[in-house]
C-alpha cells in the first residue's frame, strides 16, 4: 500500500508470453525510472495495449513485503496468496478447508500429534522440489524464538502458532507436528497466509531480501517489482493444479480513488478495489463495469492506547464510546454499505455475541463519565488527544480521512480536542504497533473464519509488542485465560461460552470502540471472468481470465 499516484502511458503492442518477459525487463525498468510510467493498456471492452491474457489490478497502495511471515498488511497478502500454497486451504468458493500441499492428514486421539501426507511432484518456482524438509524449514522460521533463517524481526502472526511445540520430517512426503495443547484452530491457522510454504533455497540465497524476491509453489511466480509503480506476477506453468488462464497479473498502486475510477472507466485497469461506497454505487450504472459484493468478515475500530493516561482510565474510554454515533457514521462515511459494530467479532461469524447491546450514543452520559474520571484520577479537563489515521483506503474503511473527521467532531462535542495525524498505511500501522499513538483508526479482515483470529489476535496480551496486533495494549488476565482455554477446547458449545464471556469483559473495559462491519465490494471490467470475490476476501487469481468483448 504505497502512496504515489501513478501517471499512465498507453503503450500499444501485441506480444506473446516470452516476448512480454523481455518487454517487461529493461524497457519497463528504464522507462519507469526515467519517466515514472507504468505499463497499462487502454481498453475498449478489453485492453488494446496489454495482451488479452494480462490482468491489471488497480489498488490504493503497494505491498510491504512478500515474505509471508513478515507482514500483516492486506496489500502484501493480495500478492502472497497467488505466489504460495499452504498445506491446507480454503475451497475456491467457500470457507471450507480442503487439501492443498497436503493431500490428507490425521491426528492422534489426544489431538497433540498431527501427521500430514504431502502431495508428490510439486515444484517451487526456482525448480527445487517441495518436500517435508521445506515444510519444517517454513514453520521453523515462523515459530522458533531465534530462527536461523527468518531474516526479519517482524513476525506479527508468531503468537498464533505458539502452540506448535515441534515439527519434524518423517520422510520425504510426511511431516509431523507436535502441539503443546489440543487445538480447535490449528488447521485453520495453518491455512492462513503466514503459513505459506517457502523455498528454503531462495530464503537462504536472498536472506533479508527474500521479501522482495519471493519463491513459492503457487499458481503465479514473481517476475519483478518496481516499488510504488507495479508488481508483476507471471503464470507458473508447472503448478500442481494446472497453469492459470492468465499469463500475468500486474498490481498497480494508485493512491487517489478518483484516478482508479477513471482508469476503470477507460478500461486501463480490470479491477479497482477499496473504492468509496458512493463511487461504487455510481459505477454500478456504468456500461462495461460490474460489481461484486461479499459480506465482510471484518471490523473497523478505534483503538485507544490503554498504557497512556488518560486512556488508561476505563471511564474515559467508555465516554469516547458513548460519543460516537455509529449509525450516522455508516451514512456519512459508508453511504449505508456497512452496519454499526457492537463488538469485534463480525455478525456473520460463528462466535459473535448476538445478545450484547451497544452503548447508546449519549453526549450527556459521555460528559458525565469524563467528569467522574477527572475527579477520580486527578487529570484536568478539557482533554487533548491525537488521532492517528492511514491516508489510504482499506477494505473496512474506504474513507479513512472522512471517518477521522467524523470522530474528531464527535469528541469535540464532549470536550475532547483531537489532532488528526495522517500517515501512509505501512507507517501508520508501524506507529500503532509500537504504541506511539493515543487514538488510532484500524481494522481487521478475517484470516481463518474463527473468532480466535479477532479476539486473540487483536486483544490478547500475547500480542502486545512492537510487532503485535494488540494495538490498544489491552491486558486483562481473565480475558487471556478465556482465550487460551478456547483455543484448546474442542467442544464447540463450551468454546462458544468462553468467547461470549470474553466479549462481555472486553466490552466493559472498552479498550477499543468497534465502529462498523462493512460489505466488501469491488468494481471490475465485464471482460474479466472467473474471478470470484472470496468470502475470506483473499484475492485469488488462479481461475481468472479475460474474454474478448462480444
Amino acid at each position: 500500500m504505497r502512496y504515489l499516484a501513478v501517471r499512465l502511458k498507453k503503450f500499444r503492442a501485441s506480444f506473446g508470453r516470452q516476448e512480454n518477459v523481455a518487454l517487461l525487463g529493461p524497457f519497463v525498468v528504464m522507462s519507469a525510472a526515467l519517466f515514472g510510467v507504468v505499463l497499462l493498456g487502454g481498453c475498449r471492452g478489453q485492453s488494446a495495449s496489454a495482451p488479452a491474457d494480462t490482468l491489471i489490478y488497480g489498488r490504493g497502495e503497494d505491498a510491504q513485503s512478500l515474505d509471508p511471515i513478515a507482514t500483516d498488511i492486506g496489500e502484501s497478502v493480495k500478492v502472497i496468496v497467488n505466489l504460495y500454497d499452504t498445506l491446507v486451504a480454503y475451497d475456491d468458493e467457500t470457507l471450507d478447508l480442503v487439501p492443498s500441499l497436503a493431500e490428507r492428514w490425521e491426528h492422534s486421539d489426544d489431538g497433540l500429534t498431527w501427521t500430514f501426507h504431502l502431495r508428490p511432484d510439486v515444484l517451487f518456482h526456482d525448480g527445487t522440489p517441495f518436500n517435508a524438509e521445506a515444510v519444517v524449514f517454513t514453520f521453523r522460521r515462523l515459530i522458533d524464538e531465534q530462527p536461523e533463517f527468518a531474516y526479519t524481526q517482524a513476525r506479527p502472526y508468531k503468537p498464533n502458532f505458539s502452540n506448535i511445540a515441534d515439527v519434524e520430517a518423517i520422510d520425504e512426503r510426511t511431516v509431523q507436528f507436535q502441539l503443546r495443547e489440543p487445538s480447535a484452530v490449528f488447521l485453520k491457522n495453518i491455512a492462513m497466509f503466514p503459513a505459506s510454504i517457502v523455498s528454503p533455497t531462495a530464503v537462504k540465497q536472498h536472506q533479508e531480501a527474500f521479501g522482495a524476491n519471493p519463491v513459492g509453489t503457487g499458481p503465479f511466480r514473481f517476475a519483478r517489482w518496481l516499488r510504488d509503480e507495479q508488481l508483476v506476477l507471471e503464470a507458473f506453468d508447472e503448478h500442481w493444479r494446472g497453469k492459470p488462464d492468465l499469463a500475468r497479473a500486474i498490481f498497480v498502486p494508485v493512491s487517489e480513488s478518483a484516478t482508479r475510477v477513471s482508469q476503470l472507466k477507460r478500461g486501463e485497469i480490470h479491477i479497482a478495489d477499496n473504492l468509496p461506497p458512493a463511487e461504487l454505487d455510481a459505477l454500478a450504472q456504468t456500461p462495461g463495469i460490474v460489481l461484486q459484493e461479499q459480506t465482510g468478515l471484518n471490523v473497523a475500530y478505534l483503538t485507544m492506547q490503554t498504557e497512556k493516561p488518560p486512556l488508561d482510565n476505563t471511564k474515559v474510554r467508555q465516554a469516547i464510546a458513548h460519543a460516537i454515533d455509529k449509525p450516522r457514521l455508516v451514512d456519512v462515511a459508508y453511504a449505508g454499505h456497512a452496519r454499526p459494530a457492537v463488538n469485534m467479532v463480525p455478525p456473520a461469524m460463528w462466535g459473535h455475541h448476538n445478545e450484547l447491546k451497544d452503548r447508546p450514543y449519549d453526549v450527556a452520559q459521555a460528559k458525565q463519565l469524563l467528569e467522574e474520571a477527572s475527579a477520580e484520577a486527578g487529570f484536568a479537563l478539557p482533554l487533548s488527544l491525537t488521532l492517528s489515521v492511514m491516508s489510504q483506503p482499506r477494505p473496512y474503511m474506504q474513507e479513512p480521512l472522512q471517518t477521522a473527521s467524523f470522530i474528531k467532531d464527535a469528541l469535540a462535542a464532549i470536550g475532547i480536542d483531537v489532532e488528526i495525524q495522517t500517515k501512509p498505511v505501512n507507517q501508520h500501522f508501524d506507529h500503532l504497533m509500537s504504541g506511539g499513538h493515543e487514538l488510532g483508526l484500524a481494522g481487521w479482515s478475517s484470516d481463518n473464519n474463527d473468532p480466535d483470529n479477532f479476539l486473540y489476535s487483536l486483544l490478547d496480551s500475547d500480542n502486545i509488542g512492537e510487532h503485535g496486533n494488540n494495538l490498544s495494549r489491552y491486558n486483562n488476565p481473565e480475558v487471556h485465560r478465556l482465550l487460551l482455554a478456547a483455543q484448546s477446547e474442542l467442544d464447540d458449545a463450551a468454546r462458544l461460552k468462553m468467547y461470549l464471556q470474553a466479549q462481555e469483559l472486553i466490552f466493559a473495559d472498552a479498550p477499543v470502540v468497534p465502529l462498523v462491519h462493512t460489505q466488501v465490494r469491488i468494481a471490475q471490467r465485464d471482460v474479466l471472468k472467473g474471478y470470484l470475490l472470496h468470502p475470506s476476501n483473499l484475492v485469488r487469481l488462479r481461475l481468472a481470465r479475460i474474454e474478448a468483448a462480444p
